[in-house]
């Protein structure tokens, strides 16, 4: 675990018999379920930050089911089979970095998400993949040293410019998505008495975008538990009385999955 650095005095670190300790002696904990705390209690914003726990569990629900599978077959395709240590961003329950640890048996993958409840089950759901790391940490003040990283993937995840800049490498790969313009258009619809346009991609500070895909395919959902597991996954949720919500699941849904994808490579500074 070369590649982490103490969130406290960013010292690097050493394992023991119970988890990670610095220079300084500064002592993170295995969690039973195998991930690490890396995030100090005074940048928490909330005593549980992140997703919570049923957003997560309708998350793992829905795209365990294969939904995205396009979405999860482009990315692979996008990143270096020589890639050896990879950082999934804002990763939730797991599903991209798992994807990312089978593709990549060799490379060290790093999933990082704020919220204690996506690693934990992330950690579980993992338990074949020895070559991934599970942290509780926030994308803004990452635990990563340097210009470590091969590649970055950011699936719909906030983050700070700075920090993908500090530690991606300097020849590394940085993969942003967002959702395209008819990403869940006709839910939209169902939901919002008018539909305003997703906001543009954004910059990156000391980016440069190389490339940018669209990936886009149909989302026929006729069964109730994946439909519900889609709402409950997606910002939708708390848009929703329960008698709109009611009428979305009493009928199938037939719409569009629509999403971007940018290459970026670090500028020299």
């Amino acid at each position: 675990m070369k590649e982490l650095r103490c969130p406290i005095c960013h010292s690097a670190f050493q394992e023991n018999l119970q988890g990670l300790v610095c220079a300084n002696r500064h002592q993170f904990d295995r969690s039973k379920e195998g991930y690490f705390n890396l995030l100090p209690v005074q940048n928490k914003n909330s005593l549980t930050p992140g997703d919570t726990k049923e957003q997560l569990k309708a998350r793992r629900e829905f795209l365990q089911a294969g939904f995205f599978n396009p979405l999860h077959s482009k990315i692979l395709s996008l990143i270096d089979a020589s890639s050896k240590s990879v950082l999934d961003l804002g990763c939730g329950e797991g599903y991209f970095t798992r994807a990312l640890a089978a593709h990549l048996p060799y490379a060290e993958i790093y999933g990082v998400d704020i919220a204690k409840a996506g690693m934990a089950m992330a950690a579980r759901s993992a338990k074949s993949l020895p070559n991934i790391t599970h942290l509780v940490a926030s994308n803004f003040d990452l635990p990563l040293q340097d210009q470590s990283m091969d590649v970055i993937l950011r699936v719909l995840a906030p983050s700070k410019d700075s920090e993908l800049q500090r530690v991606l490498k300097p020849d590394g790969k940085l993969l942003i998505v967002i959702p395209g313009e008819q990403h869940l258009i006709e839910l939209r619809k169902k939901i919002y008495p008018e539909i305003r346009p997703l906001q543009p991609r954004p910059e990156v500070e000391n980016f440069m975008l190389k490339d940018e895909y669209n990936v886009s395919f149909k989302l026929e959902i006729n069964d109730l538990n994946p439909l519900q597991s889609l709402l409950d996954m997606t910002p939708f949720a708390w848009k929703l009385n329960q008698q709109k919500k009611d009428l979305i699941l009493s009928s199938q849904l037939n719409d569009s999955a629509d999403f971007s994808i940018g290459v970026y490579e670090k500028i020299s500074i």
